[in-house]
């Protein structure tokens, strides 16, 4: 693929991390917190698949920590500072989404407001990180 399809697939994905981030935030205000936080890491997650693709990697699973500390060294300096709020992100992956995962609560019963906007702020700072180093090209 070339540079500048590499480029535009990633903005495609960017631009998916960011409707689901939109989602997570109209979630939160009315109240689903555990979807807004699962929302939150799914746009995190995106966001970071994209920037693989533009790179010219090949993007694969669902850890956002992995996907940061797997990324080429040069890349290390502008994107390991996120690594706290990308270990953060991954610990809601499936707690926030089944009934079984905690014990004796379901994700409504769990989550607060105050984490679902937490999980939507980490979500943020990758998707601004992200948009950054696109726009460098």
């Amino acid at each position: 693929m070339s540079v500048e399809k590499r480029r535009l697939e990633a903005l495609r994905w960017l631009a998916q991390a960011q409707d689901d981030w939109e989602a997570g935030q109209a979630l939160l205000e009315a109240g689903k917190y555990a979807q807004a936080a699962f929302l939150a890491q799914q746009a995190g997650e995106k966001a970071l698949k994209g920037l693989w693709i533009a790179l010219g990697l090949d993007p694969w699973g669902h850890s956002l920590a992995r996907l940061l500390r797997d990324l080429p060294p040069e890349e290390a300096p502008f994107f390991h500072p996120l690594l706290p709020q990308a270990l953060a992100l991954d610990k809601l992956y499936i707690p926030t989404r089944y009934p079984d995962a905690l014990p004796g609560l379901t994700p409504k019963e769990a989550y607060t407001e105050a984490e679902g906007r937490k999980a939507l702020e980490d979500a943020r700072a990758i998707l601004e990180a992200v948009e950054v180093r696109l726009a460098q090209g």
